[in-house]
């Protein structure tokens, strides 16, 4: 039987932005019978977003990094959307998230977002969020086999994020984690 993963785009540039470029990204890493269907709430109405929510079996969100918060689209959606509070439109359905951000806060709005997701009642698997920024891309780009650079996310961890929610999906719970710098000394002194 197939299964709907409903991708909830929070940015403000809906389906314009650095956010709509990410179903593309994740549809290859996607279990065969899962199928991705996109929801943009820049542009949904509250009965639409709540009868896409119905039909999905598991949730991943996107935004991007706006002054140490997520979206405005994303910041209505669960304004609109508290009514539901750990209902059956939420309750034990695996989520996934990524934000995304040029440079610094992106973390912060991570924690905070996987924070509400949890008291709506949706199932966090284990690695299946992260912050993705322009300075990540950078820093990968000038040099993307270092120890140091083992350490920052890569789009291809969305491979990770798509395999822990089918397998949360299935309650099969064969998880992967993405690679870590486990030979880095955070003690060790580098500020010279």
């Amino acid at each position: 039987m197939s299964k709907t993963l409903l991708f909830i785009n929070g940015s403000p540039q809906g389906s314009k932005g650095n956010c709509g470029k990410l179903p593309a990204l994740i549809s290859p890493f996607l279990a065969k019978d899962l199928s991705l269907k996109e929801l943009q709430l820049l542009n949904a109405s509250k009965e639409e977003t709540v009868a896409a929510l119905k039909k999905a079996q598991a949730c991943f969100f996107a935004t991007g990094t706006y002054w140490d918060s997520w979206g405005s689209p994303l910041q209505k959606f669960f304004e609109d959307l508290t009514e539901y509070e750990v209902s059956d439109l939420w309750l034990g359905k695996p989520a996934g998230v990524l934000v995304l951000m040029h440079s610094v806060g992106g973390k912060g709005v991570l924690s905070r977002l996987q924070g509400v997701l949890s008291s709506l009642g949706l199932l966090l698997p284990p690695c299946s969020a992260m912050v993705y920024s322009n300075v990540n891309k950078l820093a990968l780009k000038e040099s993307s086999e270092s120890l140091e650079a083992m350490d920052l996310w890569r789009l291809s961890d969305l491979e990770v994020i798509c395999h822990n929610l089918n397998e949360a999906l299935n309650g099969t719970n064969n998880w992967k984690a993405w690679p870590v710098a486990k030979d880095l000394k955070p003690s060790e002194l580098w500020l010279k």
